[in-house]
C-alpha cells in the first residue's frame, strides 16, 4: 500500500483474464504486464524472491498468491511480502480466475500534505496517545498473542468446531504469550507503526526445526488451537508458515478442517472418504497434510477447497449441521456470550467477519458511564445485554468503514480501547493532510454511505434477512464449561435486536432489503435505482 502511494497510485483497479499467468509490474510511472509462466505453481516466498532477483531490487513490494489461489480454492489470499494477508472472501482466487500471479510495486515519489508542520505534530501527539494508552502495553509487548486468555475466559474460543466456547486451561497454558515468545526472534512493524506488535518466530529444535516466518496473530492460535485442539505450539507456528507460503486464509482454511473434524468424530467421515487420514481432534500432522490438499486440490482436499457450506452440501448426511459459517464465509469466534460481538460478526457484509461493527467494549468492560458518554450505550461493556448493542454496532461499523478508508490499523483505533484514536482524530488528521476542513458528521456520513454500498452489493447477489443468522448451533447449544458456562444466544432476543439493527440502519427489518429513501439520503441514486429494477428495494 505504502509503495503504491510513493508510486504515484491511490489505487490499482484489474479488469479481464490474462490469456497466460502474467504478473504487474508498477516502477513509478512504468507499468507492465509480465510473463509469470515461470512462477506459477510456486509458493508466495518463491515468487517474491524470483521477482525481487529478476526486477534486481531486494525492496520492491509484493503481493502475490501461491498454488491456493491458482487453484482456485475459496480459501486462497493474497499474501504481501510473505507475511502479511489479504484475507477472506477468498481474494486470492479472483487473482487466481485472472491469471494474476502478483503486483509487484516499487515507488520513488514524494508524498506531500497541505500542512506539514501541523500535520507532524500531531502525529507526534497521537503516537504518544497510543504509546502510553493502558490497553496498548500488552499489544506492544506481545502483539495479538496475548488474547487467547481473555477470549477463553468470555467463553468466546471456537473449541472443536464451536462445540464449547472455553478450552480445557491446560491446554491452553502451553499456547501463552510466554510460551509463544519462547521462539520470538524479534519484533517487527507494519510501514509507520507506532507499537510494533508484529514477531518473527523460529522453531530451533524438534519435529519442525527451521520453520519460521511472521505475520503470526492470535487468530492462528485460535484456528490452530482451541479449533482443532492442537495444543503444541511448533505445529501451530508450522500450520501459519504453510499458509502463508500456499496463500491459504488461516481461519476459513482452519474453518473447513474443524468441520471435517467434528463430521469425521460423528461418524460422517470415514478414514476411506478422508484419503485415510486419521482426522480425530489434535491430529496436527493430518491437518498439516490437509493444508497441502487443499491448496493443491489432491484427494479430499479438493471438497475442503470449495468451503465447509459447499462441501457439506455435497455429501449430505447431516453435515451440513456442523458448518460454522455466515454468508458461506467460515466463522472465526463463538457466538454466545458476547451478544453485541455475536451481532457485528453476523451482520458483517463478508459475513463471518469482526472487523468492521464489532465492540471489544465487551471484553474491556468499559463501565456504563463510559459506555454512556463515549458511545451513548451504557451497556456498552456488558456482553450479556442486548440492550443498545444495535446502537453500538452500527456506531462501530460507521467508525471502522472510515479507518479503512484512511488505511489506519485497527490496533491503534477506538475499537481497542475507548481512549485511542477517534472519530475527531480522524478529522483533525485528514482536514490537515488535505487542507480541507473535515468534520466529525461528514466522517460518519461516509463511514455509513460504505457499508449501506456494501449492504447493497450483497443484496442484489441475493442476501436477505435470512443470510444475517448465526448457524443452529449457537442458539441451541450453550457454552460447556468455564466461567460463562450456560451462556447461548437466546432467538427471540436476537431477532428483536435484529430488527432493531435494520431499523435504526433505516432498513425493511422484515426482509433486511435496504429503503429507496436511505439509499437516496445518502447520495447513493444509482444503487437505488439497479436495487428497484431487480426488484430487491423497500
Amino acid at each position: 500500500g505504502p509503495e503504491l502511494k510513493f508510486a504515484g497510485y491511490d489505487h490499482v483497479v484489474i479488469q479481464g483474464r490474462s490469456r497466460l499467468p502474467c504478473y504487474l509490474w508498477i516502477d513509478d510511472n512504468k507499468v507492465e504486464i509480465k510473463n509469470a509462466q515461470h512462477l506459477w505453481g510456486k509458493t508466495t516466498w518463491e515468487t517474491d524472491d524470483t521477482i525481487r532477483e529478476e526486477l534486481g531490487d531486494d525492496d520492491i513490494q509484493i503481493a502475490s498468491i501461491g498454488p491456493a489461489g491458482e487453484n482456485l480454492v475459496k480459501a486462497a489470499c493474497v499474501i504481501n511480502n510473505g507475511g502479511r494477508a489479504a484475507a477472506r472472501c477468498g481474494l486470492g482466487a479472483v487473482m487466481g480466475s485472472k491469471n494474476l500471479k502478483a503486483i509487484a510495486v516499487r515507488g520513488t515519489g514524494e508524498i506531500s500534505v497541505a500542512k506539514p508542520e501541523k500535520f507532524m505534530q500531531l502525529v507526534e501527539e497521537l503516537s504518544e496517545k497510543i504509546i502510553n494508552n493502558e490497553c496498548m502495553k500488552d499489544y506492544i509487548r506481545w502483539g495479538t498473542t496475548f488474547l487467547p486468555k481473555i477470549y477463553n475466559d468470555s467463553g468466546n474460543s471456537a473449541v472443536r468446531n464451536f462445540q464449547d466456547g472455553y478450552w480445557e486451561p491446560e491446554k491452553l497454558e502451553k499456547i501463552s504469550e510466554e510460551k509463544i515468545d519462547k521462539f520470538s526472534k524479534g519484533r517487527l512493524s507494519c510501514f509507520g507503526c507506532p507499537i510494533g506488535g508484529s514477531h518473527y518466530f523460529k522453531v530451533d529444535s524438534g519435529k519442525f526445526r527451521g520453520t519460521e516466518g511472521e505475520g503470526f496473530e492470535y487468530n492462528t492460535l485460535s484456528n490452530f488451537g482451541c479449533r482443532i485442539d492442537v495444543d503444541y505450539l511448533p505445529a501451530i507456528i508450522k500450520a501459519h508458515v504453510l499458509c502463508s507460503q500456499y496463500g491459504l486464509d488461516v481461519d476459513n482454511a482452519s474453518g473447513v478442517i474443524a468441520w471435517a473434524m467434528e463430521c469425521y468424530e460423528r461418524g460422517i467421515l470415514k478414514k476411506e472418504d478422508v484419503d485415510g487420514l486419521n482426522l480425530e481432534w489434535g491430529n496436527y500432522d493430518a491437518v498439516l497434510e490437509l493444508l497441502e490438499k487443499i491448496a493443491f486440490r489432491r484427494g479430499f482436499g479438493d471438497l475442503l477447497a470449495e468451503g465447509s457450506k459447499r462441501a457439506s452440501k455435497k455429501i449430505g448426511r447431516g453435515s451440513e449441521k456442523y458448518s460454522m459459517n455466515v454468508k458461506g464465509q467460515e466463522l472465526w469466534e463463538s457466538l454466545r456470550a458476547s451478544k453485541g460481538w455475536s451481532l457485528g460478526t453476523i451482520v458483517s457484509p463478508r459475513g463471518g467477519c469482526h472487523l468492521r461493527g464489532n465492540p471489544l467494549t465487551e471484553f474491556l468492560k468499559i463501565s456504563p458511564e463510559a459506555g454512556g458518554r463515549i458511545f451513548g450505550v451504557p451497556t456498552a461493556g456488558n456482553g450479556k445485554a442486548y440492550e443498545g448493542k444495535a446502537k453500538l454496532v452500527i456506531y462501530f461499523e460507521n467508525f471502522k468503514a472510515v479507518v479503512d478508508c484512511l488505511n489506519i490499523c485497527y490496533i491503534i483505533t477506538q475499537w481497542s480501547s475507548p481512549d485511542l484514536l477517534d472519530f475527531e482524530d480522524l478529522a483533525r488528521m485528514l482536514s490537515l493532510a488535505t487542507g480541507r476542513q473535515t468534520t466529525v458528521a461528514e466522517l460518519i456520513g461516509i463511514g455509513e454511505r460504505v457499508h449501506n454500498l456494501e449492504k447493497a452489493f450483497n443484496v442484489r447477489e441475493g442476501m436477505i434477512r435470512k443470510d444475517d443468522m448465526p448457524p443452529e448451533r449457537f442458539f441451541v447449544e450453550p457454552i460447556k464449561s468455564g466461567p460463562e458456562k450456560g451462556e447461548l444466544l437466546e432467538k427471540d432476543k436476537f431477532e428483536k435486536m435484529l430488527d432493531e439493527y435494520y431499523e435504526r440502519r433505516g432498513w425493511d427489518k422484515d426482509t433486511g432489503l435496504p429503503t429507496k429513501s436511505k439509499l437516496e439520503e445518502l447520495d447513493l441514486r444509482e444503487v437505488a435505482n439497479e436495487l428497484e429494477r431487480l426488484d430487491k428495494l423497500i
